[in-house]
């Protein structure tokens, strides 16, 4: 695989930072900023900067408004809707590819990532970042590190709002289960029983974000179930 230049980690960089800035309240939603304010703020270039804005903008983290700059938003209903389809689409196939070829140290790193989950079962800051390497080593496992950097992105995106925090809604032992079953069959190499376990783990997740952000917008839980259909979630047995 080809190696990312400077440019694009620089990129990257800023993107992460300003995800950071949004998430501290450094950065406030509906604020317009201006690529240079912002260039000035994490001691980068214009170019970086504008990259790194379009990269925000396809996640629906800011708008870019044409000669101004771009304006903060957040995850919405539909943008929630939006992310989670994405990860539903391109989670579960990566987790039965990395079945393939993961390895004895990889099933070591995914079971101690999980006690720690289990330990810090208040929710707190711990368990998430437990909960973020873990889903990120299933998809590095399985060769494809640009889908784990994509998907990572994915997930701090919906990080950024604290409506969005999954055990708000869903007792954390039904999380931890279902992040044992999907750890079980990568360690038995099912690809199939872990591609089933991880679309099993993301719809019910994604079904209490959706259910909880959609404003009982009918129309789109319908769009997010239709997403959940072509997903193959239809298959998904609770």
């Amino acid at each position: 695989m080809p190696s990312e230049s400077p440019a694009e980690n620089k990129s990257e960089q800023i993107a992460a930072d300003i995800r950071d800035a949004i998430r501290s309240g450094q950065l406030h939603r509906g604020v317009l900023y201006s690529s240079r304010e912002l260039g000035e703020r994490f001691g980068a270039s214009r170019t970086p900067v504008r990259e790194a804005l379009l990269r925000l903008a396809d996640l629906g983290l800011v708008r870019i408004e044409r000669n101004r700059g771009a304006r903060v938003l957040g995850p919405d209903g539909r943008g929630v809707v939006e992310l989670c389809s994405l990860r539903l689409l391109l989670e579960p196939p990566a987790c039965r590819s990395a079945a393939a070829v993961m390895s004895a140290r990889d099933d070591e790193l995914l079971v101690a990532e999980f006690e720690i989950m289990r330990e810090r079962a208040d929710g707190g800051a711990e368990y998430f970042a437990a909960d973020e390497r873990l889903h990120d080593l299933i998809l590095r496992a399985s060769g494809n590190l640009r889908l784990a950097k994509f998907v990572a992105e994915l997930r701090q995106t919906l990080a950024l709002d604290g409506r969005l925090s999954v055990p708000r809604y869903q007792p954390v032992e039904t999380a931890l289960r279902d992040h044992w079953d999907i750890i079980e069959a990568l360690r038995k190499r099912d690809g199939a029983g872990a591609e089933r376990a991880m679309r099993k783990h993301l719809v019910r997740s994604a079904d209490l974000l959706v259910a909880n952000t959609s404003d009982d917008d009918r129309a789109l839980v319908a769009e997010w179930r239709r997403w959940v259909d072509v997903a193959g979630g239809d298959k998904v047995a609770f």
